[in-house]
């Protein structure tokens, strides 16, 4: 085996590493995202019943 193609596999093996890293934090952090405007509607609505009085 040759240096060129030593190199060759492991920056391929690199770059499908990379690859696969980035799909899992997008879709992650996609969720993430999602459950954040979640939480903040709630906290909003929460916050909107308690301006009304709701919890008095």
């Amino acid at each position: 085996m040759d240096w060129v193609k030593f190199w060759s596999f492991f920056f391929f093996l690199s770059l499908g590493a990379f690859a696969c890293l980035s799909i899992v934090t997008t879709i992650g952090g996609f969720f993430n995202i999602r459950s954040l405007f979640k939480d903040l509607s709630e906290a909003k609505a929460r916050a909107q019943n308690a301006a009304e009085g709701g919890d008095a």
